[in-house]
């Protein structure tokens, strides 16, 4: 790509496709509310309607928002365009879109948030302008639809910050959380703009719980992988990762920890400054700053969480003391121990304690707030938040610090108090003796000490310790709690596991589980001969018991310990014993939670399966527990064969043990497959045969019926729950039964059997639920049985389980056994069946609950509304009328008589069309035809149960929508159209109030339009008339959906049957159309555009779109709504179909206009109205069609149909051929009727404007031929308005327009009428300004006509000054070529101006100067003197009469381009030469002929400066007589500040001058000034006061550059200053001089006023001024001007002392004024000198003796300040000298 691509490539990205329509369109159709087709057919205004009401929601929510109405949500915003826009306006919009954003972020899921924001998007394009906040904003809802929205919105190429968005807008999708931690884990600009937004959401008040919540999971995540990247690579590396972390985290850390408001921030921060501690390491000074700042922002909301974090730091600190502001916070804090101890269930707090115990203990030291140190010191030590040896370390510090302390102190007595209240509790004092002890040698000093009872408890312990090993070694075995020896229970059963009871398990249990828990040998306790371990393989006592222990409710240790016992006595097993039942029991230990459970199982059941292969070859085996393990329950149990049982050890489970071990559901997944035998591959199933199979299945479904143990049944029944060969038998023989005993138990029974396994009841019932398998009829039955309450009455809380299994396997069941189920279900809601009790209130609800959350297929649902009794049977309702009925042979006929019955048959009704509407009556047709004969019978239930069912109604209607919507496109829906009955419905519209029966009839009938039109053609006037007066005035969506879909199904068909039948379509839709307009001003603003845009498009636009148009305009003549609708109501539509409109429209006005009306009196009503009325209806439409076509955006619209179409068939040409046609004939109908010809005159040139420019001229040649004038005038200002808004790369518009150019001079040239002269010289103007240099011949025959009698030349002001004007363009355009025109026009332009000075023509004297400056601008050198000087004068004159600011304005303009175009020497010259006319003319003539000087002087260049310098220098030195000058009229007297504004401006212009200007050639001109002031008498020494101003300025200006100048102006500053010294009344000529010799003074730097020679000259004179008795002249001027002097001889003593002489002289002058004056300046000289001046003090001490006494009092005061100085400077005081 070359540079110029990527260059063109940014520009391209930059665009706001000001000129692409297409890219504005899309742009526009961004929304967050709106698909992109439809918003981008929305205008601004109905989107404004909108967003405004969810904004006025969202103020209601919070008053916060109420400042945006007069912003963001003004009427104002409509028009507002940021791209129109400066930098600085759309950075103050910024700051007020985040504003609302963030403050609308906690509130985005909300709908007026929503809408309100629509507005920004849609107005503001806060997505393109303002995406980083906008986003940020809506990221913590990143997994909601909000955010896809968002989404959709945004650029295609998002900001570098969020570069990770890309993927999910270009195929939007919710990005997940992890991509949003992993960016800003890696994306530093990402975190740092997350960051930065938190903290300004929370500065500004606008943060939410998400948002918080949010920003410190991500922040927290990220920090957290951050700092685990940082971990790999070196050191030094390492390190520079976690600063860089840190610097962008603790300035987020230390906002937000202090802001008191967000207590949700503050923990946050927590959270974050906890993850970053533990996870890097930082130096003690990083964490103290973080615990300082925890502790600040401590509160009662944050209190628990700061504690945490603080002792969190604290764990990562090295040094123990916590920093001195944080120990002061929580010595402030109430109770703060409890609150630590609070703490220390979730972390680790001891050493915040201990650096907090060790802080106060320093505040003891300190003796600061010694007693809330003592009470945190004891508090913590005594909290048991420090463990002993913790403990040791504050109290080794106290006793040091003790130590340390000077005996007899306060100090001291605290700390001893301190300790003594310590030694008070016993384990302290414990501690606090092992220190003492420890540090003997140390301690020993102190005297401490510690009371009795500590040694008498420490021997009493020991004591205790040496019996308790006594009795250990004496008794053998004792219980964990020290009681007497062990001694078991009466022992009287046979089993443990008899299904009956058993009395003494509960204490043995108990005993084994305390053995087992204080790590005692269990053996001892299972060899007691209670137990019958000896016994072991013959009675069943002693494994039962074990058996009971590892499947009970015990602990882990003790399950393990019960396996372990019984696998060492397996292992003593004796020949001849079978231990299948064992078996089973180690397979409910192998589905144990607990690993070692699991283990220890396996190890068992190995164990037993190789003493099983042992004991293979004995022919005859005893099955353990066969006689009675069970107690009588014993016969139903299965015993398994020999070679089975082994087969199920070896072969079963010793293969999967370790699966087994490894994951607790594989032994139910294994065995389950072994079971069944099907395909899966496990290691045992596919080896064994089904007669196995089915034996195994026996064995363990017999045990699982019997077995007493809950818990070991729920776990094993599992195996069971599926069907097969195999199971199924069982099934029935066991385990339905089982099913059905639990169902049937008592609620009493049920909680006894879980309470002794430590069940929880709704668990065990769930499990036994899932053993009911959906595709068994049998467990249906059971099933059925127990929802319907057979089962059991008491337990509710199974029935709602049960309630939960049906959901569950719903999906699953056969239909017949669903009908059957559903059936149930129905009676069950409906309370048909059973007693109200408890049970019956769950099994309603829950009934209802089910239905309709299930999937009900169309066979139940016909079922349930056939079970509806027919309401036509009873005998109280009216009779039924004779009407097409669908039959309805199975439905059941119940005689209903009462309300009672009337009631159960609503009820049942509403119930099942309910259901039915929640099943998605769409998917089941066959519901089509009951629906309609429900609708009808609810017409005769309306009657008797005197209610209108609007429910009902709305249910039907509802339903039969979507069906009727799938049944449209079916191809086989002949046979429903014969159930359809369009007279119900029309019914419903008629005779129902609600409008949602209503809009569902109306929607029911637009779907049955497109299917069964002739069913629906035979009723539409009663539709129509319904929508007009109701419809369309209502303001919700779904009553606009009701009318689009209306208009869009029904509209067309009868549009089609009128077409059909060669009927007119206005007339046939006339009622239809009336309809919609009269409405058309309740119908809310936002539905208008879509409404009538879809009724236009249904009848067809060619059609109907005039009608709708002319309607409206004389239904709503005045209605600003209506002015604004119709045109964007044409731009909805191609530009030839807004032509044809036209052509329509007036056709209808012609039609109204004739004698003979046909369509018009239907339309407007014309028959009905007088005839002045008609005449006004006309006006209106006529007048209304002249505003249409001045419409800018229809005529843009229309321009694009004539520039699309020329070459096809539909030629707009030709459709507005006809329209040209129309309206001439119908202005000739009219000619006697002034207001309607003149109404169709502006139609005809409103129409014209319409045109492309090329045929508009061609047009308006032809009009020009009209000798009407009116005529005339349209045609040229069409031109005219059209020429300004063409390009000037539209080659043939510009070639038109000046070929028109000759067409308008002749017009000009014949025409005598003045008006149509104004209007063809604008239109010359105006093509020749723009268009003029594409043909400069025809501008110069043009330029002719215009400055010939027709025109400059006329008597009228009008066509003067637009001739001028026009002349102005000419000019600009000719260039040279108009240089011919100059002699002609200029004397005329001058003669005009000064009648426009006389008689203050504004226009004509603007017109003039524009003319004239024109002129200067392009033709300067033509431009002579004799032009200069009288309009120069000219100007002068029009200066001096004040004629307004636009005047000022052109004259200056053209003193500008004087300045800048003109030669300097022609112009100085003719300056020097009207000079005494400006003086004549008065101050504002003076001020603007200075003016124009300096800016002649500052717009020329040097070179051209230096060659006039000599005219310049003349005209110069005549303007520095400027007080003369003036102040010698006799008219007027210029003031003060006038004439500081004149002198200052010539000054400037002399300085500007002089920067342009070298020394030669400057110097001489500067003695000529000089020559100039010293010439002046002294009776007028004005020109020295403007030449002194100049000086001060001079030297200001260059400084040590000039100072050599001031050798010209000594003898002349001597003169004036001998001249000032004798005289009082020169103020102003004393301050200049003075001024500008402080400034020369100030800035010598070569000497110059150092030498004697010039020193002296100047000395006397200007110290001689102090004799002034003039205060404020001696302050301001003559004193620094002295001071300066002084300064400027600084380093010559000798000057000093001659201006010291003088100054001592004057100290003993006879007038006080000067001796007062004398003590001022020598302050001032003291103050600037210093020590430099007081080297002169020996001189004037006995002068300062003499003032210090001086008989005036001032004099006295002022000579004491000046001593005080003087003491200050020297350093000493000067008393003594001066005694």
């Amino acid at each position: 790509m070359t540079s110029l691509q990527k260059q063109l490539a940014v520009i391209a990205a930059s665009s706001t496709h000001q000129l692409d329509l297409k890219a504005q369109k899309t742009a526009h159709g961004k929304s967050l509310l709106f698909e992109p087709r439809v918003a981008a057919t929305q205008s601004f205004e109905n989107i404004y309607l909108i967003c405004y009401e969810g904004f006025r929601d969202l103020c209601a929510l919070d008053h916060r928002f109420l400042p945006f109405s007069k912003t963001l949500f003004s009427e104002q915003s409509k028009a507002e365009d940021r791209t129109q826009m400066t930098r600085k306006e759309n950075e103050e919009l910024n700051k007020v879109l985040e504003a609302f954003i963030t403050l609308a972020g906690p509130r985005l899921l909300l709908k007026p948030a929503e809408k309100a924001l629509e507005w920004l998007v849609r107005r503001f394009r806060v997505q393109e302008f303002n995406t980083e906040c906008l986003v940020l904003t809506y990221l913590p809802y990143h997994a909601t639809p909000q955010f896809l929205a968002l989404l959709s919105v945004l650029p295609s190429s998002p900001p570098p910050t969020l570069r990770f968005l890309f993927p999910y807008i270009s195929s939007p999708t919710n990005p997940p959380r992890q991509t949003i931690v992993y960016t800003a884990t890696n994306t530093p600009n990402f975190f740092t703009a997350l960051q930065a937004y938190v903290v300004k959401v929370l500065q500004a008040g606008h943060q939410g719980p998400s948002l918080l919540s949010f920003w410190a999971s991500v922040t927290t995540q990220a920090i957290d992988a951050s700092l685990e990247q940082s971990q790999s690579g070196r050191k030094g590396v390492q390190d520079q990762r976690v600063e860089e972390l840190l610097f962008r985290v603790l300035p987020v850390l230390n906002e937000c920890l202090r802001l008191p408001d967000a207590p949700e921030a503050v923990i946050g921060c927590y959270m974050i400054i906890i993850v970053l501690v533990t996870k890097a390491a930082f130096e003690d000074k990083v964490l103290n700053s973080l615990m300082e700042a925890i502790a600040q922002s401590l509160e009662s909301e944050t209190m628990d969480g700061g504690l945490m974090c603080l002792a969190v730091v604290a764990e990562e600190r090295s040094h123990l003391v916590t920093p001195a502001q944080v120990t002061r916070k929580l010595r402030k804090i109430p109770d703060v121990c409890r609150l630590l101890r609070f703490v220390a269930v979730k972390c680790r707090v001891a050493r915040l304690a201990l650096g907090c115990i060790l802080g106060a203990l320093e505040g003891i030291g300190r003796a600061s707030y010694v007693e809330e140190h003592r009470l945190l010191f004891r508090d913590i030590i005594e909290s048991n938040l420090l463990e002993k040896d913790q403990l040791s370390i504050p109290l080794t510090s106290l006793l040091r610090l003790l130590k340390g302390s000077e005996v007899g102190s306060v100090q001291h007595r605290e700390l001893l108090d301190l300790i003594t209240e310590l030694s008070e509790s016993v384990p302290v004092a414990t501690i606090l003796k092992e220190v003492i002890d420890e540090n003997g040698a140390e301690f020993e000093i102190l005297g401490i000490s510690l009371p009795q009872t500590l040694a008498t408890t420490e021997q009493e312990d020991e004591s205790s310790s040496e019996d308790e090993e006594m009795r250990d070694a004496d008794e053998p075995l004792t219980l964990p709690n020290g009681d007497l020896a062990m001694s078991l229970p009466n022992i009287s059963e046979t089993s443990f596991l008899d299904t009956v009871p058993s009395p003494s398990f509960s204490k043995l249990s108990t005993t084994f589980e305390q053995c087992v828990t204080a790590n005692r040998k269990v053996d001892r306790l299972l060899a007691l001969e209670g137990l019958q371990q000896h016994m072991a393989m013959k009675s069943p006592l002693y494994f039962s018991f074990l058996i009971r222990m590892w499947c009970g409710p015990f602990s882990t240790p003790v399950r393990r310990a019960a396996i372990r016992s019984a696998t060492t006595q397996i292992k003593k097993l004796d020949s001849g014993v079978d231990l299948q039942v064992l078996l089973l029991y180690l397979v409910h230990a192998l589905a144990d939670s607990a690993h070692i459970v699991r283990r220890a199982a396996a190890t068992c059941i190995a164990t037993l399966s190789e003493r099983s292969v042992a004991s293979s070859n004995q022919s005859k085996e005893t099955v353990w527990g066969s006689p009675d393990l069970y107690g009588k329950a014993l016969s139903q149990v299965v015993i398994l064969p020999k070679d089975q049982s082994a087969t199920f050890s070896s072969s079963v489970l010793v293969p999967i043990l370790e699966e087994c071990v490894m994951d607790p559901a594989f032994i139910t997944t294994s065995l389950t497959d072994m079971l069944v035998g099907g395909s899966s591959k496990t290691k045992a199933g596919p080896n064994l045969k089904s007669t196995v199979r089915s034996s195994l299945a026996s064995f363990i479904a017999s045990h699982v019926a019997t077995t007493p143990l809950l818990i070991v049944r729920l776990r094993l029944l599992p195996l069971f729950n599926s069907t097969g060969k195999t199971i199924t038998p069982v099934r029935f023989k066991c385990i339905l039964p089982l099913l059905r005993d639990w169902f049937s138990m008592s609620a009493e029974d049920v909680i006894a059997a879980c309470e002794q396994g430590k069940i929880d009841v709704a668990d065990a019932d769930r499990k036994h639920l899932a053993s009911l398998l959906p595709r068994e009829p049998d467990s249906i039955t059971v099933l059925g049985a127990l929802l319907s309450g057979n089962s059991n009455q008491e337990r509710a809380e199974l029935l709602e389980t049960a309630f939960d299994r049906l959901n569950t396997i719903w999906p699953t069941l056969k239909s017949e056994p669903r009908l059957s189920l559903a059936q149930s279900l129905l009676d069950l809601a409906l309370g048909e069946v059973g007693a109200i009790n408890k049970t019956n209130m769950v099994s309603r609800t829950r009934a209802s609950e089910t239905l309709r959350n299930v999937k009900l297929d169309s066979a139940v649902l016909v079922h349930f509304i056939e079970t509806i009794p027919d309401a036509s049977q009873m005998p109280e309702g009216p009779p039924t009328k004779k009407r097409r009925r669908s039959s309805r042979n199975s439905m059941a006929r119940v005689e209903v008589q009462s309300a009672e019955d009337t009631a159960k048959v609503l009820q049942r009704l509403t119930l099942v069309l309910e259901l039915i509407e929640g099943s998605g009556p769409g998917d089941h047709p066959a519901l089509f035809k009951h629906l309609f004969t429900v609708l009808d019978e609810l017409q005769q239930l309306r009657q008797q149960s005197g209610s209108d069912l609007v429910y009902l109604q709305s249910l039907v209607l509802g339903s039969l929508t979507p069906i009727v919507a799938k049944l449209r496109h079916a191809q086989n829906s002949a046979d429903y159209q014969t159930f359809v009955r369009v007279d119900l419905l029309i019914d419903c519209i008629r005779h129902s109030a609600s409008p949602q029966v209503q809009n569902a009839a109306l929607l029911l009938i637009a779907n049955l339009a497109s299917w069964v039109p002739e069913s629906v053609l035979h009723n539409l006037m009663p539709i129509f008339t319904f929508i007009g007066s109701t419809l369309l005035k209502q303001q919700d969506d779904y009553s606009a959906h009701v009318v689009d879909q209306t208009i869009t199904r029904v509209v067309p068909q009868l549009a089609a049957s009128l077409k059909a039948k060669h009927k007119d379509l206005l007339v046939g839709v006339a009622d239809l159309l009336l309809s919609f307009t009269a409405a058309f001003e309740h119908v809310p603003q936002y539905r208008r555009m879509n409404l009538f845009v879809e009724l236009a498009r249904t009848l067809g636009p060619a059609d109907s779109l005039h009608a709708i148009v002319a309607l409206l305009v004389d239904r709503y003549p005045a209605s600003a709504s209506r002015r604004k609708f119709v045109p964007s109501l044409l731009l909805q539509f191609d530009p030839v179909v807004t032509l044809e409109t036209f052509e329509g429209y007036l056709r209808l006005v012609t039609d109204a206009a004739s004698p003979k009306r046909n369509i018009s009196d239907t339309l407007f009503a014309l028959n009905e109205k007088q005839p002045a009325q008609i005449e006004n209806s006309l006006l209106n439409l006529l007048s209304s069609l002249a505003d249409l076509a001045t419409d800018p955006t229809l005529q843009t619209h229309i321009t694009k149909g004539f520039r699309h179409n020329r070459d096809s068939d539909n030629n707009p040409r030709d459709i507005f051929a006809s329209i040209l046609q129309t309206t001439i004939q119908l202005s000739r109908h009219l000619t006697n009727k002034p207001a309607l010809y003149e109404c169709c005159s502006r139609v005809l040139a409103r129409c014209l404007d319409l045109l492309p420019t090329v045929d508009l001229i061609k047009s308006a040649e032809l009009l020009l031929s009209n000798p009407d004038h009116q005529v005339q005038i349209a045609a040229i200002k069409a031109i005219e308005v059209r020429a300004a808004s063409v390009s000037q790369i539209d080659r043939t518009a510009v070639s038109a327009l000046l070929s028109f150019i000759l067409q308008a001079e002749k017009t000009l040239k014949e025409t005598s009428n003045v008006d149509v002269r104004i209007i063809s010289i604008s239109c010359i103007d105006r093509i020749v300004e723009k268009f003029g240099k594409r043909n400069v011949t025809t501008v110069t025959s043009i330029a002719q006509t215009i400055s010939g009698k027709q025109a400059l030349g006329s008597t009228d002001v009008r066509v003067r000054i637009l001739s001028i004007i026009c002349l102005t363009s000419i000019v600009g355009v000719l260039e040279d070529e108009a240089i011919s025109l100059l002699p002609s026009v200029l004397p005329i332009a001058f003669q005009y101006l000064r009648e426009a000075i006389k008689n203050s023509s504004h226009g004509l004297h603007n017109a003039v100067y524009s003319l004239l400056s024109d002129i200067i601008e392009r033709l300067a050198y033509m431009f002579s003197r004799e032009y200069l000087v009288p309009a120069l004068e000219l100007s002068q004159l029009s200066a001096s009469k004040e004629l307004g600011d636009s005047c000022d304005e052109s004259r200056g303009h053209f003193y500008q381009s004087v300045s800048k175009h003109l030669d300097a020497q022609e112009t100085f010259t003719a300056l020097k030469s009207t000079w005494p006319s400006a003086v004549r003319r008065g101050y504002k003539a003076s001020l603007e002929h200075l003016e124009l000087v300096a800016s002649t002087i500052e717009n020329q260049s040097k070179g051209k400066i230096i060659k006039a310098s000599s005219t310049l220098f003349s005209s110069l030195l005549d303007v520095f007589n400027l007080r003369l000058a003036m102040t010698s009229r006799d008219d007027e007297e210029v003031d003060v500040e006038a004439m500081e504004r004149l002198e200052d401006t010539i000054i400037d212009a002399v300085i500007v001058m002089t920067l342009k200007l070298n020394d030669a050639t400057f110097r001489p001109f500067f003695v000529q000034l000089v020559d100039l002031a010293s010439s002046s008498s002294k009776k007028d020494m004005s020109p020295s006061i403007t030449f002194c101003k100049f000086l001060a300025a001079f030297f200001e200006k260059f400084k040590s550059i000039v100072t050599s100048y001031s050798s010209y102006i000594l003898d002349h500053t001597e003169r004036l200053l001998q001249h000032l010294s004798t005289s009082d009344d020169e103020a102003d000529l004393r301050k200049a001089l003075l001024g500008a010799l402080q400034k020369t003074f100030q800035h010598d730097q070569d000497g110059f006023w150092q030498a004697p020679a010039h020193f002296g000259t100047i000395l006397n004179p200007l110290l001689n001024q102090l004799t002034i008795d003039s205060p404020d002249q001696l302050a301001d001027s003559i004193i620094p001007a002295i001071v300066e002097l002084a300064a400027a001889s600084s380093s010559s003593i000798d000057n000093h002392r001659q201006v010291n002489t003088i100054l001592t002289k004057f100290m003993r002058a006879e007038e006080s004024h000067t001796r007062l004056a004398t003590v001022k300046c020598e302050q001032a000289l003291t103050e600037k000198l210093g020590e430099e001046w007081l080297g002169l003090l020996p001189e004037m001490l006995p002068f300062i003796s003499e003032l210090r006494e001086d008989d005036n009092e001032r004099v006295e005061i002022e000579t004491q300040k000046w001593i005080q100085m003087m003491e200050g400077v020297l350093g000493e005081d000067l008393e003594g000298m001066l005694q």
